[in-house]
């Protein structure tokens, strides 16, 4: 039986590699928006174990309060946690990329429960389908929340 877990897997590694090649082949200009206008940025952090630079492409919003740019280590819905948020964890410091800007920026994980489900329902706003992975996941794990706050030179 085919779970979802691994079609998802199959479906979510296709799409980043493809986004990720559409990226350096137009040099950043296509792919800033995700279908339904959803912003996608681009988090570049050390990997936990290499040092070596990560980046993933991730859906995100803005925060309504804060400003920062709110980011979920969704991995599209799948019971298992994606390793960036392992390597965002362990950096609390990274680059993001937005529009074809770069900057610093220090990352917060969003644990307090107001706080996290008010910053969950921003990026409910952009993506629908945020809300079903959080529905689907309610027993498995609870869906990691992050801020990623530019950080002024």
């Amino acid at each position: 039986m085919i779970t979802y877990d691994r079609v998802m897997h199959a479906v979510l590694g296709t799409t980043t590699r493809a986004h990720r090649v559409l990226h350096r082949v137009s040099g950043g200009r296509l792919g800033r928006r995700f279908p339904g206008g959803a912003t996608v940025v681009w988090l570049t952090v050390p990997g936990r174990k290499t040092g070596e630079p990560r980046t993933t492409p991730l859906l995100s919003a803005r925060d309504g309060v804060t400003g920062a740019w709110v980011v979920a280590g969704s991995a599209g819905g799948q019971s298992s946690v994606p390793a960036w948020v392992f390597n965002a964890r362990a950096a609390a410091a990274g680059r993001l990329e937005v529009d074809g800007v770069v900057g610093e920026v220090r990352i917060e994980e969003v644990t307090e429960p107001v706080e996290r489900d008010r910053c969950y329902r921003e990026l409910i706003g952009v993506w629908r389908w945020f809300d079903g992975y959080a529905r689907r996941n309610a027993e498995v794990r609870q869906i990691p929340v992050f801020r990623l706050h530019p950080v002024t030179p």
